[in-house]
């Protein structure tokens, strides 16, 4: 048996109703913790039963009657309502445990199913809102940037691909009036792991670090280069393959380098 079929048992065990192989098998399995927990809630239902209404008087005569059927053969009637009133109660007990039982469980089951329909709403709705959050920063960037080439003061700077990005194509849009700059690019390989794509000014000195960024599926790109003083100075863009957190100076390959004017 199932530990539900062992547990719909109870109640005819707290009634002292089981026999044959449905006692043996309750017996077995009264060892379980959930078995003997339902048990004893049973029993002690079993137990108020002889508390549920008050004692009555019996009427006049009732003791004669009483009386004169106990003194009468018990072969010519059948079982009297003495014998029959115990089982009808208990009948009627069990009925009404197995209807609480199922009734509870239907609820427990409805519950479980509206907790997991609220946990599966409460993930859609992250999921959307997190879409949404990306949508409305994708539709700010599309803006500034539609801004920035507008202006009479934006150059635009294109990036070809070197030896370890040859099919790679980028462009810095640029305005020192605005002091805002915009690196686009395509066709770069994805990053291997522990890696990313950091962009790079170069001025009158050494390579100065441009910001740290990531492409998607296709290669590309769309970073906004944090303003950098010799920015107005520029005379190379560039793109090298470093660890994914940066580096102050360059120490992987180049993949996309193009002059500033």
């Amino acid at each position: 048996m199932t530990e539900d079929s062992i547990l719909e048992l109870a109640p005819l065990a707290a009634l002292g109703a089981l026999d044959g192989p449905d006692r043996t098998a309750f017996e077995a399995a009264s060892g379980d913790p959930a078995v003997r927990r339902e048990l004893a809630s049973f029993e002690r239902l079993v137990g108020q039963i002889g508390l549920a209404s008050e004692p009555v008087e019996p009427g006049p005569g009732a003791r004669a009657r009483v009386m004169a059927a106990a003194v009468q053969p018990t072969w010519s009637q059948g079982p009297s309502l003495l014998t029959w009133l115990p089982l009808a109660a208990a009948a009627v007990f069990a009925i009404g445990a197995l209807t609480w039982r199922i009734e509870r469980d239907t609820a427990r089951r409805e519950a479980a199913r509206a907790r997991s329909e609220a946990a599966t709403l409460t993930a859609l709705n992250h999921d959307l809102q997190g879409r949404l959050e990306a949508t409305q920063r994708r539709l700010e960037v599309a803006e500034a940037f539609r801004n920035l080439v507008a202006q009479p003061s934006t150059h635009v700077v294109a990036l070809a691909g070197l030896p370890a990005a040859p099919a790679a194509r980028g462009r810095v849009v640029w305005s020192a009036e605005r002091r805002e700059a915009v690196l686009l690019t395509a066709g770069l390989p994805p990053a291997p792991a522990g890696k990313a794509y950091e962009a790079w000014l170069i001025a009158a000195g050494a390579p100065i670090a441009a910001g740290v960024f990531r492409t998607d599926n296709i290669g590309a790109a769309v970073h906004t280069l944090p303003w950098l003083e010799d920015m107005a100075q520029a005379k190379t863009f560039a793109v090298t393959l470093e660890p994914e957190a940066g580096t102050a100076a360059p120490t992987g390959p180049m993949v996309l380098a193009g002059p500033a004017l």
